[in-house]
């Protein structure tokens, strides 16, 4: 904390030599996209109700994966608890059925399909896209709901780069600091990006309308405390003006509490957790080069490794562990091997043909208590991937893609009694998914563009839903097959002039083979329980709307509104609802403009209720928060930045039991060469 307030005041003293290319600024200016790190549609019109580009993040202090995501429409945040861990949905679908890629390199925990995107800071990149409904079959496998895709930086002037840092005060307390550096060089022929993100949370305060539990007395919430590092440098090569050739090293390392639960369902236990590790390294190479003047080659190479250790304490001193089973410590150690493939050419004026192949490896370690043999977990799958777009006429494309996806199981291991010494290998299983999509673009005239689409999409099961024994309350499933959607819908963009444009769309999701808990399968005797399982029995309807405008009707006033809605239906078994997506959803800001740099910013949003559990018992209230930011400019390349986050100090959760930070003051300086 005190290296960020050092930092701050060092910029505050400095007079930048040069004019900055990028600020925190109510402009829409954007850092440099690392354009061969994105997946592209040819055909498909750029939506911006899918991408939040860096000058937003910045605009309105969105530090994190999950809050920058939360500004589409479509996309709702809630919070795994249990595990403080974000969740991102899209149009009701979570991050094992929306996968997470880096410059589209996969990033989601091998073993169960999850990642926790709090833990990816923005401040190093370029834009998040967001794909729904329809999601290229070049991505490759698993992505039933959509895909997220970070895009990082590159530099595209001789010498440019930007520090910011800042810090943030509740409860009449510093409560956290953070700070990033971005620098990058273009010397014509090769480049060089680096850049370094900290974020250092001592606690979380809590609203002082939050009444005490047993377990909480307000104030700072109890082992809130998050300390995240995000360091990249990529090196490229351009030899030429369509070839490009660039290695990218990413590396986190994250440190974060657990805090207690503090509603009233009695299912929920106290936990007493700490993540003493979440560490995520990822070195990736990606090429694309040029074959004549109508084909080319992309490829992609990647490693990632992930190391995650999980302490479970006897109480809140965190500090004894002499209770088993309830105390334990718990280790991954996974590793991702992987690369693509991806040959695209134009075999007629009109047509343009893609092909891409995706080979993934994936292998878990799990590492129980000291002198416990360590479990081991592979899976491989492998895709091939077809992708056509059609220009009919100058408005009308048509784009028809299909994917094959395999995947084997190469190794899958289980203790063969409660001494944790004898290890003997799982029914190993394969599978098979076919996916296939078709869209029609048309553009009807210079301001709108009409598309329509229906997309089958799978996700096979995860090696946790396959495998784990879930501490003793469930039993394997090695036979799980792949869960699929039909997606149908239609989506509109009227863009009439650069002062405003609007988006929409109307979707509906079938979903079928979903794979749903189902209880009370096998009495186990010995502790006298019924056990659950993992199987694919679910079968439901997701139907939405969601629509975007930003409007700036006056030089001085900018305004944007989305807004969401949903109604997810279990057709299996309607008496089960569907959990942590709410049915409305509404953001929206005011921006007045003194100049492009000097601005204040009034945002909203507003969320409906969502339940905590599938029986609708616990749930969490509607909400509605304010957020104010102010930005100044104090030269042309260092501005001061300003926010009150969660204005009225409003109590309020996304997981009922679980409640989200209350009044919050942020200070920070960006500076930009």
């Amino acid at each position: 904390m005190k290296k960020a307030v050092l930092m701050v005041l060092l910029l505050a003293s400095v007079r930048p030599a040069m004019a900055a290319e990028t600020s925190l600024s109510g402009d829409d200016s954007a850092a440099p996209v690392f354009t061969a790190g994105e997946i592209v549609v040819t055909g498909k019109s750029a939506d911006s109700a899918e991408t939040v580009p860096t000058a937003e993040m910045e605009k309105l202090d969105k530090q994190n994966l999950s809050e920058a995501a939360n500004l589409l429409p479509g996309v709702t945040i809630s919070n795994v608890g249990g595990r403080n861990e974000g969740m991102v949905y899209v149009r009701g679908f979570d991050m094992r059925q929306v996968p997470l890629y880096l410059d589209g390199v996969p990033l989601y925990v091998p073993y169960d399909g999850y990642v926790d995107p709090n833990r990816f800071l923005t401040m190093n990149l370029s834009e998040v896209n967001v794909s729904k409904g329809f999601t290229a079959v070049l991505y490759g496998p698993n992505t039933l709901g959509g895909a997220i895709n970070m895009v990082s930086r590159k530099p595209e002037k001789k010498l440019e780069g930007n520090v910011r840092a800042g810090g943030s005060m509740g409860n009449d307390q510093i409560d956290a600091g953070f700070g990033a550096v971005n620098i990058g060089s273009n010397q014509g022929k090769w480049y060089v990006q680096a850049g370094l993100s900290l974020l250092s949370r001592d606690f979380m305060p809590l609203s002082s309308s939050f009444e005490a539990v047993a377990n909480e007395d307000g104030g700072e919430r109890d082992n809130s405390d998050t300390r995240d590092r995000n360091a990249t440098v990529k090196v490229g090569y351009t030899p030429n003006s369509t070839d490009e050739y660039a290695i990218t090293f990413n590396s986190q390392h994250s440190v974060k509490g657990v805090p207690v639960y503090t509603g009233s369902n009695p299912s929920n236990k106290t936990r007493y957790w700490r993540f003493t590790n979440w560490d995520k390294t990822s070195l990736y190479y990606i090429g694309r080069t040029s074959l004549g003047e109508k084909s080319y080659l992309k490829t992609r190479a990647y490693f990632d490794n992930y190391y995650n250790s999980l302490e479970s304490y006897d109480d809140a001193t965190y500090t004894t562990q002499t209770k088993p089973p309830k105390t334990f410590s718990s280790r991954y150690d996974d590793h991702t091997v992987g690369g693509s493939v991806e040959f695209g050419a134009s075999i007629a004026q009109s047509d343009i043909l893609k092909v891409a192949l995706h080979d993934k490896y994936d292998m878990h370690n799990e590492i129980g208590d000291t002198g416990q043999e360590p479990l081991r977990f592979a899976d491989n799958t492998f895709s091939i991937a077809v992708e056509n777009t059609w220009n009919a006429s100058k408005n009308l494309s048509i784009i028809a893609g299909v994917r094959q996806d395999f995947r084997s199981t190469i190794e899958a291991q289980e203790f063969t009694d409660d001494t944790h010494t004898v290890i003997r290998n799982f029914q190993l299983e394969d599978n098979q998914a076919t996916n296939a999509q078709l869209a029609v673009v048309g553009h009807l005239d210079d301001c709108n563009v009409l598309t329509g689409y229906v997309a089958k999409t799978t996700r096979f099961p995860t090696l946790k839903d396959r495998y784990s024994y879930r501490m003793g309350q469930a039993i394997a499933n090695p036979g799980l097959d792949p869960e699929s959607s039909l997606n149908y819908g239609v989506d509109y963009a009227f863009t009439p002039s650069g002062n405003f444009s609007l988006h929409a769309s109307v979707y509906q999701s079938k979903l079928d083979d979903t794979i749903q808990q189902v209880n009370n399968v096998v009495y186990d005797t010995a502790s006298s329980t019924w056990l659950w399982q993992m199987q694919n029995t679910g079968k439901s309807t997701f139907t939405g709307f969601e629509s975007s405008a930003d409007w700036q009707p006056l030089g001085w006033l900018k305004t944007h509104v989305a807004y969401s809605y949903i109604d997810r239906q279990n057709d299996s078994n309607p008496d089960l609802v569907f959990t942590d997506v709410p049915k409305h959803k509404l953001t929206g800001y005011v921006q007045f403009l003194l100049d492009d740099k000097t601005w204040l910013l009034v945002e909203s949003e507003y969320n409906t209720k969502r339940y905590s559990t599938s029986d609708g018992k616990y749930k969490a209230a509607p909400y509605g928060l304010v957020n104010l930011h102010m930005n100044a400019g104090l030269t042309d390349g260092l501005s001061l930045h300003a926010a009150v986050n969660n204005l009225f100090d409003r109590n309020y959760e996304v997981a009922e039991g679980y409640p989200e930070a209350g009044r919050e003051y942020v200070m920070s300086m960006n500076y930009a060469f």
